[in-house]
């Protein structure tokens, strides 16, 4: 099995069909300043004998102007785009595989997916957003000695600093698909202003383990996950990046 996955790209200027030859940069044709969203579209199946392909991927450019740019073009309130991104799903029988997910990358930092991890279970909307942090931290184990430790981590056992970036990803209220006001208030509150700018060694979450990236992670997602679902958002994962290289993902649920 192979998940191929195709970005379409739309600027949504008001025109009634995406006509336009630059695909990469996004159809239609610019002619002033206009919105851009990408969807991308996932299939899971097996290549074709003959083509070598699962899917042509003019098809999946077909589908999207078919089942997403006529239904977002019209620029809906965001309380919609559940609905068009389930009716959209229900389309998935116009593949000749199983559709997995189709994501609305609504600007570089946020999304709004609808993915069906397994054949038959029900299709579950996500929204994810991105936020950043400075702060210094050094590699440490209690239990070691000074020279063990700058064996084990180098460099890494001395203060630095990273501009860590942080992606949440929560399952959202029905009727409020993008609750981004929301999970920005709670992530600031409950992760970056007890964080940023700080020596995260020195912060209570940090004495019974190092703040190594994979430890942030976990650190971060116990935070959020309490607040996030006293205010009816699930936490369904945290990603952290230390540098464009390195990141670490926790899944919940």
């Amino acid at each position: 099995m192979v998940e191929l996955t195709r970005i379409v790209r739309f600027h949504l200027e008001g025109s009634p069909s995406p006509l336009g030859c630059n695909g990469y940069a996004g159809r239609p044709a610019l002619s002033s300043i206009a919105p851009m969203v990408e969807i991308h579209i996932t299939l899971r199946g097996d290549p074709d004998p003959k083509t070598h392909y699962v899917l042509d991927i003019k098809r999946f450019d077909q589908w999207a102007n078919q089942h997403i740019f006529s239904a977002i073009s019209a620029l809906p309130q965001s309380s919609n785009l559940d609905q068009i991104l389930r009716k959209a799903f229900q389309a998935s029988n116009d593949f000749p595989h199983e559709l997995i997910s189709v994501k609305l990358q609504l600007s570089p930092y946020a999304s709004l997916t609808l993915e069906q991890a397994m054949p038959n279970e029900h299709p579950i909307l996500t929204f994810s957003q991105t936020y950043d942090f400075a702060a210094a931290h050094y590699l440490w184990a209690h239990e070691a000695n000074d020279e063990e430790n700058r064996n084990l981590y180098g460099k890494c056992s001395g203060i630095h600093g990273h501009n860590y970036q942080v992606e949440i990803v929560v399952e959202p209220e029905s009727n409020d698909p993008i609750p981004a006001d929301k999970l920005d208030l709670l992530v600031t509150e409950h992760l970056l202003d007890k964080w940023d700018h700080r020596v995260l060694n020195d912060l209570e979450d940090f004495q019974d383990v190092p703040p190594s990236v994979e430890r942030i992670a976990e650190k971060a997602a116990e935070r959020l996950q309490a607040p996030l679902a006293a205010s009816n958002l699930t936490l369904r994962e945290v990603s952290v990046s230390e540098t464009d290289r390195t990141r670490a993902r926790v899944r919940l649920g």
